[in-house]
């Protein structure tokens, strides 16, 4: 190991294919850039020698980072090399921000190599930053950026969610998270959770009421390049076996749904059954229309941040 390289590992359980394919696609890289708490508006990332990438990270105080760069090598499903600079929103490139930890007149590319190795069915990912001596600041930075960022990645390796329409009126959300299931009831049902993890984190804080009781009431808000989106309603049920709530989107009022959650825990891990009726086959088709699919899986990857933050306060 030279001494000017930052290196960190990961061995993901997945095979090399997979977790290519989440270091590589747009889609992918735009759940897992950047520590915990980092969202990522605009992920672009065109896999071949020469591709452009460009990467738009927001931070909890809504402070805006953005890269760009180019990809140097890829070999699949082995090897990628890539660079990148601070830029801003045009993609033109600018001094480091100062809590980078760079001088501000540092002007070159930060340059990474991933590597992928096989083994069995398991992955082992090694990741090589090269460093110059005025980037030493940054690279302790980084280190403690990877060491959340891979653990983001492994959320999205495994990320299982699944969205099916059913019947004429009805979606069914299914994902598993690898906590027992009272964990994850105390995540769904109590606002200062909520707060960490509904809605995607690019779009800023979120503010939460829960009251998951019978006849209690919720509200979940957020903001968005469109507006305010908020979700409001009363709470029929809430156990950890059946959670029941009516379920509507306040800037569309008289298409809401019936809201019906179901957790079951297996060998320590809980898998999660969502099944919404809405009232006709036109408002159902709408919502799937609308992106949801997206908005859930990226706060669901979140979810899966908070219940490790959980679990890990239950074991001090």
């Amino acid at each position: 190991m030279a001494a000017k390289d930052l290196v960190v590992e990961r061995v993901f359980d997945a095979p090399r294919e997979r977790v290519f394919e989440v270091f590589t696609t747009p889609e992918h890289i735009q759940k897992w850039w950047g520590p915990k708490m980092v969202g990522n508006p605009v992920a672009e990332f065109d896999p071949r020698p020469g591709g452009k990438l460009f990467i738009s990270e927001r931070a909890p105080d809504g402070a805006m980072v953005h890269l760009a760069g180019l990809v140097r090598e890829i070999t699949r499903p082995s090897r990628l090399v890539f660079a990148f600079h601070y830029a801003n929103e045009k993609r033109e490139r600018v001094s480091p921000p100062a809590r980078s930890g760079l001088p501000v007149t540092w002007g070159d590319d930060i340059v990474t190599t991933v590597t992928l190795s096989a083994e069995g069915m398991r992955t082992r990912v090694r990741i090589t930053t090269h460093l110059s001596d005025e980037m030493a600041v940054w690279g302790e930075r980084a280190r403690e950026g990877w060491a959340e960022t891979l653990d983001k990645i492994g959320y999205a390796i495994a990320d299982d969610l699944r969205v099916t329409p059913a019947g004429e009126r009805e979606i069914v959300i299914t994902r598993t998270f690898n906590v027992p299931r009272a964990l994850v009831y105390e995540a769904l049902t109590k606002a200062e959770h909520v707060k960490n993890w509904w809605g995607p984190r690019q779009y800023g804080p979120v503010s939460a009421r829960a009251d998951f009781r019978t006849g209690g009431s919720y509200r979940f808000a957020q903001g968005s390049p469109q507006g305010e989106v908020a979700f409001s309603g009363e709470v029929r049920e809430a156990s950890l076996d059946r959670i029941v709530y009516a379920e509507e989107f306040e800037a569309m009022p008289g298409h809401g749904a019936l809201t019906t959650v179901t957790l079951e825990e297996h060998g320590g891990k809980t898998v999660m059954t969502l099944r919404s009726v809405y009232r006709s086959t036109e408002d159902r088709d709408a919502v799937i229309a609308s992106g949801m699919e997206w908005g859930a899986r990226l706060s669901y990857l979140q979810l899966d941040e908070t219940l490790d933050s959980l679990t890990a306060q239950r074991r001090v």
